[in-house]
């Protein structure tokens, strides 16, 4: 489980309050996972993350083109393979491999952790700078 701390706050409520959507969607597949080992419940937990990727993504990428932030190219790249790798986790649950789920597991909390704490700071001051809070 993740529970939300301030070293997470990139200090853009929007935006804390979509990374605060994604750790709740992850500790629920935690919570799933630890409580059973049903491959339908798996593979809704991937589907929340995928409409939970489209939407946050989207606000993110939007704002850096608004604000000509200089590094979207590279976030969207991140972004990107991410979504491709969740997708192949889908397919593979869809094609009946769900005894990997801890894998997926660690997989988003590292991703996660790792993107906000280094990817994501990178646009605090530019978000900030173009009147975001």
């Amino acid at each position: 489980m993740i529970e939300w701390d301030d070293k997470y706050s990139v200090g853009i409520s929007r935006i804390d309050d979509e990374h605060k959507q994604f750790i709740d969607i992850i500790n629920k597949a935690v919570a799933t996972n630890e409580q059973s080992d049903d491959p339908e419940e798996l593979k809704e937990v991937l589907h929340q993350i995928t409409m939970y990727a489209i939407n946050h993504f989207s606000t993110e990428e939007n704002y850096m083109i608004e604000f000509n932030y200089p590094e979207y190219q590279y976030h969207k790249e991140e972004h990107h393979d991410f979504s491709k790798k969740v997708i192949e986790y889908c397919e593979r649950v869809n094609a009946g491999d769900s005894q990997f789920a801890n894998e997926i597991l660690e997989y988003l909390k590292r991703w996660l952790i790792n993107h906000i704490q280094v990817t994501d700071r990178k646009y605090i001051d530019c978000f900030i700078r173009n009147g975001l809070k």
